[in-house]
């Protein structure tokens, strides 16, 4: 996947169709573009903080000021967007677990369905 940098509002546009599209229209999700020093984690791309009583969710995308130029991977804020928002489907699931190698796991197949998900939208839309 290349580079993928979206402004503020390109970013909501974003969320709004993906928010659909995941069928996560009966959360209020809030986005914003953030520096790596506000993140809680290191070398993060994207966060996401939730409260499933209410349905109510903040994700951070990293900006691009703050993204390394000379990664393997170039930065795709689409495509972190889509990670973040599959963690609201998984969220219940992780509400009692604090095994690292089943966060290691979810983390991997969210990132890869993720990817998934974007690179088949993109080529649906650039045929």
């Amino acid at each position: 996947m290349g580079e993928c940098i979206l402004t503020a509002d390109q970013l909501q546009d974003k969320l709004n169709y993906w928010q659909k599209k995941l069928r996560l229209q009966d959360w209020q999700i809030a986005i914003s573009i953030v520096r790596a020093r506000d993140f809680e984690l290191e070398e993060c791309q994207g966060e996401c903080h939730w409260n499933i009583q209410s349905k109510l969710a903040w994700i951070h995308i990293l900006d691009p000021v703050d993204y390394e130029p000379n990664k393997a991977f170039p930065q795709d804020m689409e495509k972190t967007l889509v990670h973040e928002l599959l963690h609201l489907h998984f969220a219940p699931i992780n509400a009692d677990t604090e095994n690292e190698l089943i966060d290691v796991a979810q983390e991997q197949a969210i990132d890869l369905i993720a990817r998934a998900l974007v690179e088949t939208e993109r080529e649906t839309n650039a045929e």
